[in-house]
């Protein structure tokens, strides 16, 4: 069964420090402060009534469609993005949410004049929001499937996203959770690292798809010494196809989904090292006396 590594969740407060910075004096209160106390006592009333829903749920939509002047929900939900910010168990991913709700509504409007004076305001460079408005939707796309997901996996695949698109790089991790014991960040960075790009015409789901299972499966043409002519070749085409049909066959075998050719290589590297279990090199041993014997 494949796992992911699991790295402590930084919470966007602790990040920035913005724990103990207090909103500004023209926030929330001030603005609402002309409303009725029937309209409070009503609003009181429903949010005891209602459970709030909790994690990217509780966090408004960015999609909400928005109008010239604010209204009461428009500064409740500013409210409610700026508590997710400040909050100490808040997520990579619902910051990114809460972030992308407030400049896409525009509900800065309320207290600044920009978006970027608010991140300044609340000390967050406008990479880190980039990066964070990015990563969320794929968090909501992986979550369902990976509970346990970690941030760290969210900004190995952001190159992705910019490039593919958030449902092409859910299917890249989908991928990658099928071809190896093992879900690590390092390990999608080194895939993503070599995905060779998309054209215009191609569909990017399907064509990241096949991209990463070459990347996954195809051993590594690298010349044996440093001049580039080792003695021993290249492994040429018919040698990769015999060794990718016997990469499916173990990992049926293993009763898994794929075994990439890193994996293999790394494994069986281990088990010819293994010097209580010598098995493997007195195997390859013979296998080499045999081949040569058939050779002369």
């Amino acid at each position: 069964m494949t796992t992911t590594d699991e790295t402590p969740t930084d919470t966007t407060a602790e990040r920035f420090g913005l724990t103990d910075r207090p909103p500004r004096s023209a926030g929330l209160a001030g603005m609402l402060r002309g409303r009725s106390g029937t309209d409070r006592a009503k609003e009181t009333t429903e949010d005891t009534t209602k459970t709030p829903p909790e994690g990217l749920d509780g966090i408004p939509d960015p999609a909400t469609a928005y109008s010239d002047s604010l209204t009461d929900a428009d500064l409740l939900d500013l409210d409610r993005c700026e508590k997710a910010v400040r909050s100490h168990h808040a997520t990579f991913w619902e910051t990114g949410k809460a972030l992308d709700a407030v400049a896409q509504r525009h509900l800065y409007r309320a207290r600044y004049e920009t978006f970027d004076e608010l991140l300044e305001d609340w000390d967050i460079s406008l990479a880190d929001s980039s990066r964070m408005r990015r990563g969320w939707p794929l968090a909501a796309r992986l979550l369902p499937e990976v509970p346990k997901l970690s941030r760290s996996h969210i900004e190995a695949l952001l190159p992705a996203v910019k490039a593919y698109g958030t449902e092409a790089a859910a299917t890249l991790h989908g991928v990658l959770r099928e071809a190896l014991p093992r879900v690590t960040a390092q390990a999608i960075a080194e895939v993503v690292r070599e995905l060779p790009g998309l054209d215009e015409s191609e569909e990017p789901t399907t064509v990241i798809r096949l991209q990463a299972e070459k990347i996954l499966t195809d051993p590594d043409d690298e010349p044996d010494d440093e001049g580039g002519k080792g003695e021993t070749a290249a492994p040429d085409a018919a040698l990769k196809q015999a060794a990718r049909q016997r990469a499916v066959q173990m990992a049926d075998e293993l009763k898994r989904g794929r075994m990439s050719h890193r994996e293999l290589t790394h494994t069986l590297t281990a088990a010819f090292a293994d010097t209580e279990d010598p098995r493997v090199y007195k195997a390859l041993i013979r296998w080499m006396k045999e081949r040569e014997a058939k050779q002369q």
